[in-house]
């Protein structure tokens, strides 16, 4: 892996992060069916957009640790995998040693 896919990488987990603080608040209300805005999860660290989704869908794409939510056409074809993909968000997947990266940064997974 280069110094670029690395640092796309850890961007992306950088969003990530953010994310699971807003799940946390989002849990709180216990409705797994409302909108909330997520921070896209995209590999660029200047990108502001916010992502419409359920908790629940945020979860199911957290239930992968190389998957990231973005904006449409936030994807970056040359190291991921868009693996899903709605009017409202994309669902992108890491590979090969930047997906097993971002899977050690991954918040829920680290010992």
């Amino acid at each position: 892996m280069d110094e670029r896919e690395k640092r796309l990488a850890q961007n992306e987990a950088l969003f990530r992060e953010v994310n699971e603080r807003v799940q946390v608040i989002a849990a709180g209300h216990g409705d797994d069916d409302h909108v909330y805005e997520f921070y896209c999860e995209c590999a660029n660290a200047d990108c502001t957009l916010h992502v419409a989704a359920t908790t629940a869908t945020y979860e199911a794409v957290r239930a992968h640790p190389s998957r990231f939510l973005v904006f449409p056409q936030h994807a970056l074809p040359d190291i991921e995998n868009v693996v899903e993909r709605t009017d409202d968000w994309w669902v992108i997947q890491k590979t090969g040693d930047a997906g097993s990266l971002v899977a050690r940064l991954d918040p829920r997974r680290r010992v």
